[in-house]
């Protein structure tokens, strides 16, 4: 157990306890370096380079690389933002766009990491970055919100609900304006709770069936750039471009021409899905519905594909 030490005693004011960062910042921010390198490299492969298919995979590799940037690049955020503030009646876990809050009053009791056997971190777990749960031993699931590299530095908290793991180098000091708040009782109710803020806290991000519908069409975006690019090759310089809607007129086109069909999927992709999640904010049948339109409209442009090969 962790003891307060003999302190003055003064105004209790909120007081941060900001753990060691460098490390995990480091780390993250060279893996977030590295994913946006990989990018560049590869979309100089793909820019200028012929329509087929090893071209659709350069892109599909350069899409893939900024968003694993773009998530070891909020990771890194949050690691240099990750802080324990205690306020009057909480304590108040920031990491990056999320708050996780524990009312003074459901604290138990304080247990230092140097008591207890190390435990397997599901999650975010790199050197300087031990984000995510274990099941600890006399502890049980325990959520971990930590940069510690020895068990020295970890210092767990016992709630009413659940446990949690920190860093926290002065331990003593920790205890003590945890101890001194809890002795004068609450001033007001707070519940428990985890909450994101920010761009994180749009319900999008909570939506199971969103984020498949969204997931799908893009996948049925890469299906239509697929199929365009590897048959690309293939065709004669000069093509017949059909348009039924017109009463069957036929022109004579650069087969170039018949590239605009990936690009608008990818335009309607993007503009559908970023309308859809704003929207989902507000109202989620409408947010659903542009979602998976945008989807429909890939396999609406994949047809159109085949058919204007087809007769080219």
């Amino acid at each position: 157990m962790v003891h307060a030490g003999t302190r003055t005693r003064r105004k209790l004011e909120p007081v941060a306890f900001n753990p060691p960062r460098a490390l995990g910042v480091i780390v993250g921010g060279a893996l977030g370096a590295w994913a946006l390198i990989a990018a560049f490299l590869a979309a100089r492969l793909a820019f200028g380079a012929g329509a087929e298919l090893k071209t659709f995979v350069a892109w599909v590799v350069v899409a893939v690389c900024v968003l694993l940037a773009l998530a070891f690049l909020n990771w890194t955020y949050s690691i240099l933002s990750l802080s324990y503030i205690i306020d009057r009646d909480t304590l108040t876990v920031r990491w990056g766009f999320r708050r996780v809050v524990i009312p003074i009053d459901a604290i138990q009791r304080m247990v230092p990491g140097r008591t207890l056997d190390e435990a397997q971190i599901d999650g975010l777990n790199w050197w300087g970055c031990h984000v995510g749960s274990a099941d600890v031993k006399r502890m049980g699931y325990t959520l971990f919100y930590s940069t510690h590299s020895s068990p020295e530095e970890l210092l767990y908290l016992v709630t009413n609900n659940e446990a949690y793991a920190l860093t926290v180098l002065d331990q003593a000091a920790f205890a003590e304006e945890i101890q001194a708040r809890a002795a004068l009782g609450p001033v007001e109710y707070h519940a428990q709770r985890s909450e994101a803020v920010g761009l994180a806290a749009l319900p999008f991000w909570r939506d199971h069936v969103a984020l498949v519908v969204a997931a799908l069409a893009g996948v049925a975006c890469a299906a239509l750039g697929a199929y365009v690019f590897a048959n690309y090759p293939d065709l004669p310089q000069v093509v017949e471009l059909s348009f039924p809607a017109l009463g069957g007129v036929v022109r004579v086109g650069d087969k170039e021409e018949l590239l605009r069909i990936v690009y608008l999927g990818v335009g309607i992709l993007a503009l559908n899905t970023v309308a859809g999640v704003s929207l989902h904010a507000m109202e989620r049948a409408a947010g659903l519905w542009l979602l998976a339109s945008s989807g429909v409209l890939q396999f609406i442009l994949l047809g159109a594909a085949v058919f204007a090969f087809s007769r080219a």
